[in-house]
């Protein structure tokens, strides 16, 4: 804990919950089923952002080696990335989005204004909660990357059981089979971008797959 504790740490860590809280505010400003009031909501979720992102800032660079944000542009990892954001908006419009906007419509924008809050919610906390804070707790705990990267995966996926678990309506069994497969594939490679280019190449992919909706709303 003593990385965690440092005041670098806590600073950047504070700075960039400060920052996801405010691209979320949207979403949770939209979000009529949330369990408090909306200025509740919001402050729950910069606390707990500070603690992931105090994870990022303490243990990702000490037992990785690499930056959460590097500097250095590396036209071979942004091509790759881009290959894999276009394959996965492909693969998520044909296989998986026709049957899961039935199963759980509310995951899918209306308007405009839904989209962008949706786009900016999924951007700024989804690869924060699925990828950069539970590798850098696992990577704390098991000092091997190989294995901090299985644990997170596997953290992805018992996350999207649970909502597949509490959706409105039950996708089919081959729907399910197809996104757990989807979310292993997707974990390793942003797992690999993250490591390879940083927080950018996990980013950049995620946004190529947002644009589809916005395709769908024009």
């Amino acid at each position: 804990m003593r990385s965690f504790a440092q005041p670098r740490v806590l600073a950047r860590a504070g700075l960039a919950a400060l920052a996801t809280a405010l691209a979320c505010y949207p979403r949770l400003a939209l979000w009529l089923a949330r369990p408090g009031s909306l200025q509740f909501v919001c402050l729950t979720l910069l606390w707990t952002t500070f603690i992931l992102w105090g994870f990022v800032f303490a243990w990702h660079e000490q037992y990785s080696g690499n930056p959460v944000f590097p500097i250095r542009w590396q036209p071979r990892l942004w091509g790759m990335a881009t290959v894999y954001g276009l394959t996965a908006t492909i693969f998520l419009c044909l296989c998986i989005d026709p049957q899961y906007r039935l199963a759980s419509p509310d995951s899918y924008p209306t308007n405009f204004q839904s989209w962008t809050a949706m786009s900016l919610f999924a951007l700024a906390f989804d690869p924060l909660f699925y990828c950069f804070a539970p590798y850098a707790f696992f990577v704390r705990l098991a000092h091997r990357q190989n294995i901090a990267s299985v644990l997170t995966v596997i953290f992805g996926v018992f996350v999207l059981f649970l909502k597949l678990h509490s959706a409105p309506r039950q996708p089919p069994i081959w729907l399910m089979a197809e996104q757990m497969a989807g979310t292993v594939i997707a974990g390793f490679l942003s797992l690999y971008f993250y490591l390879k280019g940083g927080a950018w190449l996990v980013w950049w992919p995620l946004l190529l797959t947002q644009l589809r909706h916005l395709l769908s709303l024009i």
